[in-house]
């Protein structure tokens, strides 16, 4: 019979490994918020570096190229494909947002027009209420919105409003747009650096990597191969995901406007700008399609502009539950995570380290799993 464990010294053992997983966290997390930027161009010139070497040997094996010159030529037309779509996609944006740009300042320069009108609709969409009520409020309408915009005079709440506006309130927009100005030099010259990086990484991965392996143990040399490969099947899968998610929303907004379009519901010249900024915001768990459609959809009620308020309620209602019943299943499907994990990893890493943490946090997730059920790592059983 097997002499028993004492369990004194089972439960130091789990002190023991306790501290170092939280050691390990405490790392990462320092990591993350202090030097993650400082070394992204070397990490994702590694990675293309990783990327590339299967197309890299398979050009030298079956085309007969060398290595350093498929490596080159490879990197060069990853980059080349990379800023063409961002060109592409850069010049339709900007012109929908200037376009738009214009509306909004020919909308701004009739403004009093507007809350005129807004205010005339309220009082439209009020008839139902009590004669009492209704009356005093046309009459707090007219004294305070009506009356001040129409004659320029001094009294009213809504010009009172207006005038005194604290321009302090517009210090922080602008010094957000004056410092993401001044990184402008920095970002360029990290991207400079990138792209060499990536050059010299691709030609001399097979260097790295034996110099990197050469400093582990061989038990520690496989756990890297195998993190190495459940790293890159994990990204894979991640970004099939969130391609998956962020086309479904697109494809709906875009369906949505177009069929009001061609029963003229819509008259709008900037579809294609609305279902860009829907996706995007659409993606982050903090803003939501929400956010567009919302507004959008109550500014077209009090205009009078009902079956436009109808149909942009019903894409949101669409989205909303397209998500509740895709989204848990494609991040769980594609990750190999419970929903309930994935979302709570995008939550944390969100909280904890702002966009970027919505991306790496549930691919670190994923890393564990995996890593846990092939038994490289014991975390949990």
């Amino acid at each position: 019979m097997p002499a028993l464990r004492d369990p004194t010294k089972r439960r130091l053992e789990r002190i023991i490994d306790t501290a170092y997983y939280l050691l390990i966290l405490v790392a990462f997390y320092l990591f993350m918020s202090y030097a993650f930027w400082l070394v992204f161009p070397f990490m994702f010139a590694f990675f293309l570096a990783a990327i590339m070497q299967r197309p890299m040997n398979f050009a030298h094996r079956k085309l007969k190229i060398k290595k350093k010159f498929s490596a080159i030529m490879l990197v060069l037309l990853f980059y080349l494909v990379i800023v063409s779509i961002i060109a592409a996609i850069g010049m339709q944006l900007w012109a929908s947002a200037t376009n738009f740009a214009s509306f909004v300042t020919a909308q701004a320069q009739n403004l009093p027009e507007i809350i005129i009108g807004l205010a005339e609709r309220v009082s439209e969409l009020i008839r139902w209420l009590p004669a009492g009520l209704q009356e005093n409020i046309n009459t707090w309408l007219t004294y305070n919105v009506t009356t001040p915009l129409t004659y320029g005079d001094d009294g009213g709440v809504l010009v009172s409003l207006v005038s005194n506006i604290d321009i302090a309130w517009f210090r922080a927009p602008i010094g957000g747009v004056l410092n993401v100005a001044g990184r402008i030099p920095a970002v360029a010259i990290a991207a400079v650096i990138t792209v060499i990086s990536s050059f010299f990484m691709t030609t001399g991965y097979d260097d790295i990597v034996r110099f990197i392996k050469r400093q582990l143990p061989q038990k520690r040399q496989d756990g890297l191969s195998a993190a190495k490969r459940i790293l890159f099947s994990s990204l894979g899968k991640l970004l099939k995901a969130y391609t998956i998610i962020m086309v479904s929303t697109a494809a709906q907004v875009a369906i949505g406007l177009t069929i009001m379009r061609l029963i003229g519901i819509y008259t709008g010249n900037y579809l294609w700008a609305i279902v860009a900024v829907v996706a995007v915001l659409d993606f982050l768990p903090a803003v939501g399609a929400g956010f567009v459609l919302t507004p959008w959809a109550l500014y077209s009620l009090i205009m009078g502009q009902f079956w436009l308020a109808l149909g942009l309620i019903l894409i949101y209602v669409t989205i909303t539950i397209v998500h509740q019943i895709v989204e848990p299943k494609v991040m769980a499907a594609n990750l190999g995570l419970p929903p309930v994990v994935t979302i709570a990893a995008m939550y944390i890493g969100l909280q904890l380290f702002g966009i970027i943490g919505i991306l790496l946090a549930p691919i670190l997730m994923t890393l564990l799993k995996v890593l846990n059920d092939e038994g490289v790592i014991k975390i949990w059983k």
